[in-house]
């Protein structure tokens, strides 16, 4: 046991979790609580049948046993507020327990009728060393509750990675599209970005990579399969230049100096040795994927200062064994287990940037729950205004209770030359105490 635990005082030989939608918080639990090799009691019904099983694989993976508690007799029941059944079977199960080993109820997860009946059952065994607890989601702190005194807390200090949280919730990897740790030419898209600053040279960037509007207008359009809509095959692009005719003089140096552009052609084949994995992943750079660079750059030199865990960007997952249940995270990192999901798009409409936040705040909270924090990078001008707001009150207001929400950040294109000082700020206002 490490010495700097801080938990080393409250480990438990056999912990009882109330299982609910989100498996993050008692699989943190578990982690922090429960000795080694001890056992962990899943109480659950048919309702989160699948996250029991999910939890149960995850802390496995941990050295962890674990024993099903379930609630419901059949598939046609729902005891998830039935106070004999819940008080019945956990203390059925805490009473099996030799007295000399000690137990432990975490109950963040499950409903309220769960959490008072599994405690009523289990303090009402003859014991004195019972740890009662839960997870703050505002604070990050685990608290244990004294019976005869107030609550002591303290930070959690857990490393997660990514892959962990996504199979928590039955997700993988896209197996064609692995998710990338490093940035690729993070300092042409730090031009980009000052470019970017003039509207007029933005403009003529914009018509150039415009693939996705305007019934695919721009020269970028040449790289797409006109039936599909997605970038041709490599044999096709690797033998592809496309002209710059039109691009603003500063952007076709920025193209000269970082992918070998030549003043008028940029050939796709000739850049793909700057760093690159394929002729496809250099269109996507060029048409927008290069702010999504910029934004892992600016988390990966944050990494030390702010503890952070893992960083990646372009993130597919999809549903194990499933043909749905796919989507993307632009940038996403963790530090200890919170989520912090970033949306990117070049885009300067604010209809399009709204959508972009909307589906990152819904999938950031089903992944991370209440201790996920989510941000929008877009290129909307926030000196312009809309009905009066500014742009930032704008997009954070299309989300409910989010206009006052530090959880929630918005970094528009005067923001992004020193994005960096404003992720910091946001995630030190947002980290809790971990």
């Amino acid at each position: 046991m490490s010495s700097n635990d801080t938990f080393k005082d409250d480990k438990v030989k056999h912990l009882f979790l109330l299982v609910g939608e989100n498996p993050l918080p008692n699989y943190v639990a578990a982690v922090k609580l429960l000795g080694s090799g001890g056992t962990v009691y899943l109480v659950y019904t048919n309702q989160t049948l699948s996250q029991k099983s999910l939890l149960q694989n995850a802390l496995k993976d941990k050295g962890f046993s674990s024993k099903p508690v379930a609630l419901d007799k059949d598939k046609r029941e729902n005891n998830k507020s039935n106070a004999h059944r819940i008080y019945t079977k956990v203390k059925e199960d805490a009473e099996k327990i030799p007295t000399n080993e000690r137990i432990g109820l975490h109950y963040t997860g499950g409903t309220n009728t769960m959490a008072v009946h599994a405690y009523r059952a289990i303090a009402d065994l003859p014991r004195n060393d019972t740890v009662y607890s839960y997870l703050d989601a505002k604070t990050l702190e685990i608290f244990i509750d004294e019976p005869n005194s107030d609550s002591t807390h303290r930070a959690v200090h857990l490393t997660v990675p990514l892959e962990v949280l996504f199979k928590l919730h039955k997700y993988e990897w896209h197996e064609d599209k692995k998710p990338l740790t490093k940035p690729i030419l993070p300092d042409a898209a730090t031009e980009f970005v000052r470019l970017y600053q003039d509207e007029a040279i933005a403009k003529t960037w914009r018509t150039w990579a415009n693939t996705h509007q305007y019934k695919n207008s721009g020269e970028l359009k040449n790289a797409k399969n006109s039936e599909t809509d997605q970038w041709k095959s490599e044999d096709e692009l690797s033998n592809l230049s496309l002209s710059l005719t039109g691009v603003h003089p500063e952007i076709i140096e920025v193209l000269r100096h970082n992918l070998d552009a030549s003043p008028s052609q940029l050939s796709l084949n000739v850049t793909k040795a700057k760093g690159f994995e394929s002729c496809q992943q250099v269109c996507a750079w060029l048409g927008g994927i290069w702010l999504e660079h910029y934004v892992l750059q600016q988390v990966k030199e944050l990494t030390q200062e702010l503890q952070l865990g893992e960083s990646k960007m372009s993130i597919h997952i999809r549903k194990y064994q499933s043909k749905g249940g796919k989507f993307e995270f632009d940038v996403a990192f963790m530090r200890s287990y919170q989520l912090f999901a970033i949306s990117c798009t070049t885009s300067a409409e604010h209809t399009l940037c709204k959508l972009k936040l909307f589906e990152a705040y819904i999938r950031a909270k089903q992944l991370g729950g209440d201790e996920a924090r989510v941000a929008l990078v877009c290129c909307c001008d926030g000196n312009k205004s809309i009905n009066q707001q500014s742009m930032y009150r704008y997009l954070k207001s299309q989300l409910e209770g989010a206009i006052s929400n530090p959880n929630v950040a918005v970094f528009v294109i005067q923001d992004l030359l020193n994005l960096k000082e404003k992720i910091a700020d946001w995630v030190d206002r947002t980290k809790g105490k971990s």
